[in-house]
């Protein structure tokens, strides 16, 4: 029987996690904001892609994804609000994209590959957190920080070390043959 991998196995649970992380919540909304969004929960607040206030209490990376999606295409010929929109629409597409890569290079075993993707996918986070905090979305009066923004920097580390450790192991098992 085949010896169970752990790292292996570390790097496909911190994927699962990363792909459930997309809808956990990226931003907080705080204080009186907060209070006022939980006290009318059925008024509309973004009524362009439909968010009700108990909608944007949390904001998760696929609903900041669903309103870039709609600034993309109807801006209104405001080229900068379309221009921003394109940009996080593109980091969120090499998030998500890097995350199902890494799964089937982990499970074809090609560590190399699994690196390579564990990096675009940090530098992924790492831009959209630098983006965010840039305009002032977060931290601001009505938001800060979402478990999310913290999430996939941990977990590209993880899958990083782990892919390393897989790559010497391999290594070491091709010398003893």
């Amino acid at each position: 029987m085949k010896k169970l991998n752990i790292c292996k196995s570390v790097i496909l649970v911190s994927c699962f996690i990363a792909l459930f992380g997309l809808f956990l919540p990226y931003e907080k909304s705080i204080g009186k904001y907060r209070q006022s969004l939980k006290e009318n929960p059925t008024r509309m607040n973004i009524e362009e892609v439909n968010f009700r206030n108990k909608d944007v209490i949390d904001i998760s990376i696929m609903e900041n994804f669903k309103v870039y999606s709609y600034a993309m295409n109807n801006s209104s010929g405001n080229d900068w609000m379309q221009g921003e929109a394109i940009i996080n629409v593109i980091i969120t597409i090499s998030l998500i994209l890097s995350i199902v890569l890494i799964i089937l290079f982990t499970l074809l075993n090609k560590s190399v590959l699994t690196i390579i993707f564990s990096i675009i996918m940090g530098i992924s986070s790492l831009l959209m957190n630098y983006d965010i905090v840039d305009r002032g979305v977060i931290p601001s009066s009505n938001y800060t920080y979402g478990i999310t923004y913290y999430l996939y920097i941990l977990l590209a580390i993880i899958m990083l070390v782990c892919s390393i450790i897989n790559i010497i192991n391999n290594k070491k098992k091709r010398e003893y043959h």
